[in-house]
């Protein structure tokens, strides 16, 4: 005669907060429950889940999608400002208008100034702006990405969004982010 077996351990679909009972060191913190590794969890599964399957339809990578939506907002602008407000290096920067430019979404102007030759050459700034092709590519991915994020947004109560909201403006002030107003992901 067998022995019944065990089932296996169900786990709860209500976790106990780790963070509920925080104490100023942290001691009982495993890594899975530090915010970090739970943000940056979140963050790839919005991405991979959310974000690149629409892009993926208009031939779209996360990093272009996220230039061609601030320069579309915010074009002309010089490159260290679309540095600036993506969060990304300059040399990502760099690769990604390089590639917009090659597909006609984007287009870069070097600013001449007065100063010398080689000052110039060195700290002459460049605009970005964006192409009348950009701008329809741009037109035509805003109302899906609206869409999904608003998807997303409401399997949250009113009260959990705006608490949310609030809580990551708390997260970035006491952090220091940087402003990212080109993650229109």
């Amino acid at each position: 005669m067998k022995a019944p077996q065990k089932k296996p351990r169900q786990r709860s679909t209500k976790t106990i907060s780790p963070w509920s009972t925080v104490s100023s060191s942290g001691t009982h913190l495993n890594v899975e429950d530090f915010l970090t590794f739970r943000l940056t969890r979140l963050s790839n599964a919005l991405r991979t889940n959310l974000t690149k399957p629409y892009l993926e339809s208009f031939d779209l990578s996360l990093p272009e999608w996220r230039l061609l939506a601030l320069v579309a907002r915010f074009a002309p602008m010089r490159f260290s400002e679309v540095t600036a407000r993506s969060g990304m290096d300059k040399g990502q920067v760099s690769r990604t208008l390089r590639v917009m430019a090659t597909r006609g979404l984007t287009k870069t102007k070097t600013i001449k100034g007065s100063g010398s030759r080689s000052t110039e050459a060195l700290a002459a700034p460049v605009m970005v702006s964006i192409t009348p092709k950009g701008a329809s590519l741009y037109k035509a991915v805003l109302p899906v990405a609206r869409k999904r994020q608003a998807d997303m947004l409401l399997t949250l109560s009113q009260s959990e969004r705006v608490t949310l909201y609030s809580i990551i403006d708390k997260l970035s002030e006491t952090i220091g982010n940087a402003e990212s107003e080109a993650d229109a992901e």
